[in-house]
């Protein structure tokens, strides 16, 4: 068949054709315009609901998980752990479990500093075989030594040359995984003694009897994993009045610094790190914190020695979150023996804590503190309370750890608007014997404005002495951090004294005819250090119209008090 000339087509014809070819095409993009709207109706409506049901998820969320910072604290079923013990790391939990256990303070345990589960020996330093306890520590050093010396010269891959002594401590490093920065043949430089702790974690385990119950409803409140609670017993051995070398203090060890960030009272009358309740709520912020920081529980603890900042540079140097392989691999400054088994022996002491019948048998824990606080409205010494109520001096300290032992000595007072614990079972009685007790023996503080000039010779101390103020209340009224540094011509202000109120309350009576002659209204003597508008205030009046320089009273002068 013989093809057209397209050019031999009408024009006409030519026209329809292109019509009808520019109509299908249009239907054809019609249609692909279509299916794309309809692609991009699919994906707006998927996204729709997608949206529309964030809302309803972010209220399931705000009513059932507590949110901290950016990682949600899932609530979790009772008894949930998250704290399960790597396989890594149970060498170092054993030892831990051990060394609070099972050795006693009087057992030197001579151990491979790294590899924890290497022990060469354990010394028992209370052995008759010792005269006293110096020889025995000689004899502990003398021992490290030698392990030192035969490991610096052990034929590690020749044991057929080694004698008995030898082929026993090599055996001791049997399968036990080399790191680029642990070698068995530097095992020299790793010779370490630990004392056992058995007996002190055992004291540990009684004392804790009196505060895991009220530490635990302050966890789960904060949703804090409640095996937290036994963080104490490697910090402080759960007792309150501990202090370190460091000047850390309380159950948790808490630092002045870290203690005031919590807001925690720490001065001269009032520590309140050694307060167990108040410090056990500071604690779960603060543990909180560094879960918020690290986003995990282990990791959480591991910061609480080693701090936040330098967990969060062993992750990014590791780039893992992994506790073990922190543990097993970060070589980052002062991450150290403390820092580096403190995780593990956080695991061992809640696995002995939840479990302790089966480690000390035989020793029954300390109930559980019963107490109810009275807030004091005014200073009240210790005798007073003695005399007033039915318990003993003795038993108030012990319940508040929190307050100063100056407090406790003659003549001072416990501090005004302090809650202080007491027996629960003289709760119904309180306020009836605090009514009890006459004014004159509750105190009030006056606060004075009066100031004195260093002179040349003069120490802090003398001053003090002088004004019958202890040395500290004039260093924290003034700001003084070395009572060394003071200079000639300083302007101390003088701490105040306190007042009865009683004293208070009944204005200074003339007791001869001299004092009150030619006076109107009522007498008063000035005291030593005592400015007008103390006096006024103390009298409930206005500032005698009598004395022309507010500044110019001086001592033994008497004060005219109007009338009415």
């Amino acid at each position: 068949m013989t093809q057209e000339n397209p050019s031999d087509i009408p024009k006409k014809e030519k026209t329809a054709t292109v019509r009808q070819m520019l109509k299908h095409s249009a239907l054809k993009l019609k249609f692909l315009a279509t299916g794309v709207r309809f692609q991009k109706f699919i994906l707006s409506l998927t996204l729709l609901c997608f949206f529309l049901a964030i809302p309803s998820v972010t209220y399931e969320i705000s009513k059932k998980i507590s949110v901290f910072g950016p990682f949600p604290i899932l609530p979790k079923e009772p008894g949930f752990n998250p704290f399960v013990a790597p396989k890594e790391l149970k060498p170092q939990i054993e030892f831990w479990k051990k060394i609070f256990s099972e050795y006693t303070a009087d057992q030197m345990v001579i151990h491979d500093n790294w590899y924890v589960s290497v022990i060469y020996e354990v010394i028992d330093t209370s052995s008759p075989t010792f005269a006293n306890k110096t020889e025995a520590y000689e004899a502990v050093k003398a021992e490290k030594e030698k392990y030192e010396s035969i490991l610096a010269n052990l034929p590690w891959e020749r044991s057929r040359t080694m004698n008995k002594e030898e082929r026993r401590i090599c055996s001791l490093f049997k399968n036990l995984p080399e790191t680029p920065h642990v070698k068995k043949k530097d095992a020299k430089d790793r010779v370490r003694i630990q004392p056992g702790t058995a007996d002190s974690f055992q004291n540990s385990i009684i004392r804790s009897g009196a505060y895991l119950e009220s530490m635990k409803k302050i966890f789960v409140k904060q949703n804090v994993p409640e095996q937290l609670v036994y963080l104490p017993a490697i910090e402080s051995s759960f007792d309150p009045f501990a202090v370190s070398n460091a000047g850390a203090a309380g159950l948790w060890q808490f630092m002045k610094r870290t203690g005031k960030h919590y807001k925690l009272t720490v001065n001269n009358l009032l520590d309140e790190r050694r307060d167990p309740i108040l410090s056990t709520k500071a604690a779960a912020r603060f543990l909180t914190d560094n879960y918020n920081s690290l986003g995990s529980w282990p990791l959480a603890v591991a910061a609480y020695n080693y701090g936040v900042q330098g967990i969060l540079n062993a992750v990014k140097s590791l780039e893992s979150k992994e506790i073990e392989d922190i543990v097993l691999n970060y070589n980052g400054p002062k991450f150290e023996f403390a820092s580096r088994n403190f995780y593990a022996q956080f695991l061992a002491a809640v696995e002995i804590g939840a479990d302790y019948q089966s480690y000390f048998r035989d020793i029954e824990v300390q109930k559980p503190l019963e107490v109810t606080q009275l807030k004091l409205p005014d200073f009240i010494s210790c005798e007073t309370f003695e005399q007033y109520f039915p318990f003993k001096v003795e038993e108030i300290r012990l319940l508040n750890p929190s307050i100063d032992e100056s407090v406790f000595k003659e003549g001072n007072f416990i501090p005004k608007n302090y809650n202080l614990n007491v027996p629960l079972k003289y709760k119904d009685i309180l306020a009836q014997s605090y009514k009890a007790i006459p004014d004159s023996l509750k105190y009030q503080h006056i606060y004075y404005t009066k100031g004195y000039r260093v002179r040349r010779g003069q120490t802090l101390s003398e001053i003090a002495s002088a004004h019958k103020v202890p040395i500290k209340t004039f260093m924290k009224l003034n700001g003084i951090k070395n009572p060394k540094m003071i200079r000639v011509g300083q302007l101390l202000k003088i701490p105040g004294e306190y007042m009865s109120l009683e004293e208070r309350k009944t204005p200074y009576e003339p007791t001869s005819e001299k004092e009150s002659n030619n006076r109107t209204g009522k007498n008063r003597y000035v005291r030593h250090g005592q400015p007008l508008e103390n006096i006024s205030a103390v009298m409930s009046v206005a500032e005698s119209d009598s004395v022309k320089n507010r500044q110019k009273i001086s001592p033994d002068q008497v004060m005219i008090i109007p009338e009415g």
